[in-house]
C-alpha cells in the first residue's frame, strides 16, 4: 500500500469533518421535523404524503449510516495515530460504554421530558458497536471484513419471527440484535424501545473501519478508489431495487406517475437498515467524501462549505444539546399556540384539533437552530483543541 504524503492528513480530515458536519445539520433537520413538523402520517407513506414531505425525511436517511460508517473510519485513523492496540482497545471500549450511559441517562430524558421509557437510538448503537469493535482490533482488516460483512449482506434473509418464537422468553435478546420494537422487563419494571438494533449497524461501523485503511494510501489512489467503490454500491442498489431479487422487506412497485414511482424506488427500510438502504446511503457518501477531499483552502467552494467543519468537529456535543433545545422550544411554542405544552414527537396520533403541519415552520426553526448553535459549537471545538482534559474529548 502506498503511504500518505506529509501534507495530506489535514486534507483528509477536513473532508471527513465536512461530511460529518453535513450529516449533523441534516440530522438536526429530521429532529426539528419531529417536534415542529409532526404529521399524522409517515412522511414516507406514499398513500398520504407528498414529495416535499418525503424528501425532507428521505435526505436525512443518509445521517445514521454515514455517521456510523465514519465512526469506523475515525477508529482506524486513531489506530494509525497511536500505533498501540492496547490504547486503541481502551479508547473504543471506554468511549463505547460512555455513549451507552449517555444515551440512557441524558439523551433519552431530553427526548421525552418525563422519563417513561428508555429509548435506545443511534448513540446507543454506536457505543455498543465501539465496544464490539474493541474486541476485534487484533485481527487484520481482512479478517474483520470476512467476519462482519456476511451479517450486512445476509441479515435480510433472516426469519425474525421464527427466531423470536424459538427463543421464547428470551426473544428480547433478538430484538436488541435485529428487530425494532418495545421490550418490557417485568421483573425490573423497565420499558425499553429498541430503535436501532445492533447487528446491521455494527457491520456498517466495521466496514468503515476496514475502508479506513485507504487513508494510508496516496490521494491519487484513494480518491478514485472511494469514487469507484461508491459507484459500485449505487449500481448494486439500483440492480437490487429494480429487480426485487433481495435486500429489502418491501419491493419496489411502480406507481401511477413518474414522481411517485421515483419515491417508491427510494423508499427503503431503515429499522433495521436493509441491504438496499445501506447501499443507497453509503454509496453516495463515499463519492462525496472523495470529492470533498479534492477541495483546498483556496477554492471558493471550500470557503462556502468550511462552516460545516465547526459542526463536524464536535458532533456529540451538538447532539447532546440540540434535542433539549428543540424539544423545550417546541413545548413553549405549543403552550402559547394551543394553551398547553405538548411533546409533539409523542403526540403524532393525538394532535390538537387546530394543528396543521408546516414545512415552512420546520425549515425556519431548523435554520434558526443552526445559527444559534454555530458559535457554541465553534467555541467548544476551540476549547477541546486547546485543553488536555480527557473529559472534554468525550464530547
Amino acid at each position: 500500500m502506498e503511504q500518505t504524503t506529509h501534507n495530506e492528513p489535514s486534507s483528509r480530515l477536513s473532508s471527513i469533518d465536512l461530511l460529518r458536519g453535513l450529516i449533523i445539520i441534516l440530522m438536526a433537520l429530521d429532529h426539528t421535523r419531529n417536534y415542529w413538523g409532526v404529521t399524522p402520517f409517515s412522511p414516507t407513506d406514499l398513500e398520504f404524503s407528498n414529495w416535499a414531505w418525503f424528501f425532507t425525511r428521505w435526505i436525512t436517511h443518509f445521517c445514521a449510516p454515514l455517521f456510523v460508517f465514519l465512526t469506523g473510519v475515525s477508529a482506524f485513523l486513531y489506530a494509525q495515530k497511536v500505533q498501540d492496540a492496547k490504547q486503541l482497545r481502551h479508547f473504543l471500549f471506554t468511549r463505547g460504554v460512555w455513549l451507552i450511559i449517555l444515551e440512557i441517562a441524558l439523551i433519552t430524558p431530553s427526548w421525552q421530558v418525563s422519563y417513561n421509557t428508555i429509548v435506545l437510538q443511534v448513540i446507543w448503537v454506536i457505543g455498543c458497536s465501539m465496544v464490539l469493535l474493541s474486541l476485534l482490533i487484533n485481527m487484520s482488516t481482512k479478517w474483520i471484513l470476512l467476519l462482519t460483512l456476511p451479517f450486512l449482506l445476509l441479515h435480510n434473509a433472516v426469519n425474525d419471527t421464527a427466531i423470536m418464537g424459538a427463543l421464547g422468553s428470551f426473544a428480547w435478546l433478538w430484538q436488541m440484535l435485529h428487530v425494532q420494537g418495545a421490550i418490557t422487563l417485568k421483573s425490573l419494571g423497565i420499558s425499553t424501545f429498541i430503535a436501532y438494533p445492533l447487528i446491521p449497524w455494527f457491520s456498517i461501523m466495521a466496514l468503515g473501519y476496514v475502508v479506513g485503511q485507504v487513508y494510508t494510501w496516496s490521494p491519487q489512489t484513494r480518491i478514485p478508489y472511494l469514487t469507484n467503490l461508491g459507484l459500485g454500491l449505487i449500481m448494486s442498489f439500483i440492480l437490487l431495487r429494480a429487480t426485487g431479487i433481495y435486500g429489502d422487506p418491501q419491493n419496489f412497485v411502480a406507481q401511477q406517475n413518474t414522481i411517485t414511482s421515483i419515491l417508491s424506488f427510494l423508499n427503503t427500510h431503515k429499522y433495521p437498515p436493509s441491504l438496499q438502504y445501506t447501499l443507497m446511503t453509503i454509496g453516495p457518501g463515499l463519492i462525496l467524501l472523495a470529492q470533498l477531499e479534492k477541495l483546498n483552502s483556496n477554492d471558493n467552494l471550500y470557503s462556502y462549505l468550511s462552516w460545516l467543519k465547526v459542526f463536524g468537529a464536535v458532533p456529540l456535543f451538538f447532539y447532546v444539546i440540540h434535542v433539549p433545545i428543540i424539544n423545550g422550544a417546541a413545548h413553549l411554542y405549543t403552550w402559547f399556540k394551543f394553551g398547553e405544552p405538548i411533546n409533539m414527537f409523542f403526540a403524532f396520533n393525538k394532535l390538537p384539533p387546530n394543528y396543521a403541519p408546516s414545512l415552512w415552520l420546520t425549515y425556519c426553526v431548523w435554520l434558526l437552530l443552526l445559527w444559534a448553535l454555530y458559535y457554541p459549537c465553534k467555541h467548544y471545538a476551540n476549547l477541546k483543541n486547546r485543553s488536555s482534559n480527557p473529559v472534554l474529548s468525550y464530547l
